[in-house]
């Protein structure tokens, strides 16, 4: 259903030489040699003063991890891809993705893209075909689509801090480029 990270990657890469981005590869080969930096820093602190700068180590990895990220969607022209709902024609449904402790629901949004207070909730099931046609029983596909985005570092604690895609039109968009419907696995 979803892109690897290295899927996303290669595919940002091959957008952006189809699209002739050399400013954009620039500034992810600068992004990337920040990242390499980040890392240095955090083994040089290791070195010099073991566990006792776990923290600046830790912060210095994240920061790495963020710049890789930044670099790959820079590559990709500034865009990332994202899930999103569609209805059972494959249009493209007005909701945004909200992440809580019990993992992703979709807010339904009205015709002026304000809250309906009616939510939509994916099903659980592990087979992408059970999956797909459980939301089909319920009006939905998930599926994928392509909008400007940045890297941030995200995390409800300490150990939960970690580099993330967001985007940058807040989580909805009429006019996101469609990547798949979800519908395929049907």
């Amino acid at each position: 259903m979803s892109m690897t990270r290295e899927e996303e990657t290669k595919l940002a890469k091959d957008m952006a030489a189809e699209f002739g981005l050399d400013s954009a590869v620039q500034e992810a080969e600068r992004l990337r040699e920040q990242a390499a930096q980040h890392e240095r820093d955090a083994h040089e602190s290791f070195e010099r003063c073991d566990t006792d700068g776990a923290l600046s180590q830790w912060a210095s990895g994240l920061n790495a991890s963020k710049d890789r990220l930044q670099a790959d969607i820079t590559e990709a022209g500034g865009l990332w891809v994202f899930p999103a709902l569609f209805d059972l024609d494959g249009n493209l449904a007005p909701a945004k993705a909200v992440y809580n402790q019990f993992g992703r629901g979709w807010l339904l949004l009205d015709e002026h893209d304000r809250p309906t207070g009616r939510w939509f909730n994916e099903s659980n099931a592990r087979n992408d075909a059970t999956y797909v046609r459980n939301n089909a029983k319920k009006g939905f596909y998930v599926g994928l689509v392509r909008v400007p985005a940045y890297a941030t570092l995200k995390g409800a604690s300490i150990t939960s801090v970690a580099a993330v895609a967001v985007r940058r039109d807040g989580g909805w968009s009429r006019d996101a480029e469609i990547v798949d419907s979800g519908k395929a696995a049907t």
